[in-house]
This record gives structure tokens, sequence and C-alpha cells, in this order.
């Protein structure tokens, strides 16, 4: 049950990344996740895109999951961003999900993209990665 969570996270994360990146050529990072009564929740951090950085904004959203968590129960959670926005010299943009269990594991998918034909998206091989937990931080790994 919980990788079924995990999935719809990523995917609700995946959705949003397209449409904005479909509209535009980058995104504000947000966040998303699986209450325990099975709500799909949005979460974003209101914070100047002039004035911050990428990094402002995943340290907020981290901080408004946990928030979450401890107040209703999360069962899954995770945050995407685009990384051409984040790296300066980085030259092939990628989207960065950072995706958690409420069991203490954790990954990150990194999916390469460009622009195609009539600029549609045309995505890379996703990357998977096991990373440290940054939301569930006060739950041991099974």
């Amino acid at each position: 049950m919980l990788q079924s969570h995990l999935q719809e996270t990523y995917q609700y994360l995946l959705d949003g990344a397209h449409a904005a990146l479909s509209a535009t050529p980058s995104f504000v990072p947000f966040g998303a996740g699986v209450r325990k009564t099975g709500e799909q929740i949005r979460t974003t951090v209101d914070l100047h895109w002039d004035s911050s950085t990428p990094n402002d904004h995943i340290s907020g959203l981290i901080a408004g999951l946990r928030a979450d968590d401890s107040q209703t129960g999360l069962m899954a959670a995770g945050l995407v961003f685009d990384m051409a926005s984040s790296a300066e010299k980085l030259t092939e943009r990628a989207l960065c999900f950072h995706l958690e269990a409420a069991n203490g594991r954790a990954v990150q998918v990194i999916i390469p993209y460009k622009r195609g034909w009539e600029n549609r998206l045309v995505y890379g091989d996703p990357q998977l990665s096991e990373v440290p937990v940054e939301i569930f931080v006060n739950v041991l790994p099974e």
C-alpha cells in the first residue's frame, strides 16, 4: 500500500512539473503528499522568486511537509524542482524528484529533458538512487 502512495505522489509531481514546463521555461519548486486519510495534498512556499533561491524553496517545502506530517500524518511525501534553475552551469536540463515513504526511506529520481519539435518536452531515462530522508526524519528505516 505504501508503494502505491509513493507512486501517486510521484505521478502528481510529474504531472504538475510537466504542465508547468509546457507553459513556461521553468517553474517554482513544489511538493505533494498523501495524508493518512488518503487525501492528496499539494504544498508550495510563498517566497519572492526574484529574491530567493531554489534551495530556499526546497527548505521551505521540507519544513511544510514535516509540519503537515506532525499535524495530520502523511504516508508519503515529496517535492520536485527543475535542476536547470538551480545550477548555472548545468548543460542538460533535468527534473529532480525527492520522494519519501513514512517508513523512513527516500529516493531521488532525476529525469533529463529537452525541448523537441514545437517546443514539446522530450524526457530521457530516469535515474533512481536511494538518498537520506529529509521529511520523515523521526522515523527509523525498516
